[in-house]
């Protein structure tokens, strides 16, 4: 009987401090036009702090811009190159999170990047050049836009149910081993039993 109540306890506790590290840090990028949207939090629904620092660099290492999240998590950096980006984010206590953004994701028109007077304060600056081809760009830019705010919950739904089903799959795994130490106790029972 002793030999059983061990293994039981130390399950016990393995399951009590299961419940102490079962966040999982969480956050996903979106692009919406020339704006990269992200957002950073825990799977267990607490989002980033206010004022956490976002690093931004491409794929070699160089960086390219810091921003902070808001009350909400989000946060907003603006792109001036059509090229993968990877945001980095600190969230303390050893909770860390990097991100990439595809440079497919960004739009077309980005790949010749404008020029770098066109860029105040990470902010892009209305150029007065009412050509055709300039009022399609705008056109195109702004259909993306629209489409990128439709997609962005549902890329939000998608993400929470991936964090479901990692907590399903959790708990299969802790009934599995039920189960097995159920069959153990079971056919020590019955050896038990044979031997008197």
């Amino acid at each position: 009987m002793k030999r059983i109540i061990s293994p039981v306890i130390l399950l016990l506790s393995s399951l009590f401090s299961m419940a102490a590290i079962a966040h999982n840090v969480v956050g996903g990028v979106y692009a919406t036009g020339f704006e990269i949207e992200g957002e950073a939090g825990f799977s267990n629904g607490s989002m980033a702090n206010a004022g956490t620092i976002v690093k931004i660099f491409d794929q070699s290492g160089l960086p390219l811009g810091e921003v902070e999240t808001d009350d909400e998590g989000f946060f907003t950096f603006t792109a001036k190159k059509r090229i993968t980006h990877v945001f980095e984010i600190d969230m303390g206590a050893g909770h860390q999170l990097t991100m990439q953004l595809p440079a497919e994701e960004l739009p077309e028109s980005l790949s010749a990047g404008p020029s770098s007077e066109q860029y105040t304060n990470n902010r892009l600056v209305s150029v007065n050049n009412d050509t055709p081809a300039n009022v399609e760009q705008i056109s195109v830019l702004m259909l993306e836009k629209a489409i990128a705010k439709q997609i962005k919950p549902l890329r939000k739904e998608i993400q929470s149910l991936k964090e479901k089903s990692g907590l399903r799959d959790i708990l299969g795994g802790i009934g599995y081993i039920f189960g097995l130490l159920g069959l153990v106790a079971f056919l020590r029972e019955r050896k038990l039993k044979a031997k008197q």
